[in-house]
């Protein structure tokens, strides 16, 4: 039986990592908007409207929380991606739901995205080094579609280095857009999932 000591700091975390969440997600909106070298603690202060006290009593630096940031965008790709056996019933189906789900993070995280897609390399050692974890993860999972679609008959034998590489600037090029042109709103997600599926196995070839 639990002691009412036990449900007093129950309670105290869970008002510590709400606020934690709170400020995380202030972060998120500054950096966006302002990019990592032109945001100061000061701006994320403001933001999350708390004092400079509270700042330093969940993260020692701006690096610190960047770095929360990003580990946070990384971890919610990777939790939905899931290994799609080209032999099974429905590679493709299994493609097309990996994507959307994919989708589905982008457009419900638009500043970890923004932010993301902002960044580059150079910042920090080890905001470079979560970078490059990013989009080696992206990079893998593509070359592992193409080498899933040769398997199965679905696409012919490309250079699948290369073509990752297109298919990311693509990916990425589109989904960024829809998310800085504000006319655009949140669009149709199957539309877009078929869309980017559809670009990466026919290309711009006829059928």
């Amino acid at each position: 039986m639990k002691s009412p000591a036990d449900g007093r700091v129950a309670r105290a975390e869970a008002k510590r990592q709400a606020r934690k969440s709170e400020i995380v997600a202030a972060a998120g909106r500054v950096f966006s908007e302002r990019g990592y070298h032109n945001s100061s603690i000061a701006d994320v202060i403001e933001a999350a409207r708390i004092s400079r006290g509270t700042f330093y009593l969940y993260f020692d630096s701006r690096e610190a929380l960047f770095l929360e940031l990003m580990e946070s965008f990384i971890q919610r790709i990777v939790s939905v991606v899931e290994v799609v056996d080209p032999k099974g019933r429905d590679p493709i189906g299994g493609i097309f739901s990996n994507l959307r789900r994919v989708v589905d993070v982008v457009f419900d995280n638009p500043e970890l995205t923004l932010l993301v897609f902002r960044q580059n390399l150079g910042t920090h050692p080890e905001v470079d080094q979560k970078l490059n974890r990013f989009y080696g993860f992206v990079r893998e999972m593509i070359e592992g579609a193409l080498g899933n679609g040769v398997a199965a008959g679905m696409i012919r034998e490309v250079n699948r280095p290369l073509v990752t590489i297109a298919l990311i600037g693509a990916i990425r090029e589109l989904l960024y857009s829809y998310l800085v042109e504000e006319q655009v709103g949140d669009p149709d997600r199957d539309a877009v999932t078929r869309e980017l599926l559809d670009f990466a196995f026919h290309g711009l070839g006829s059928r």
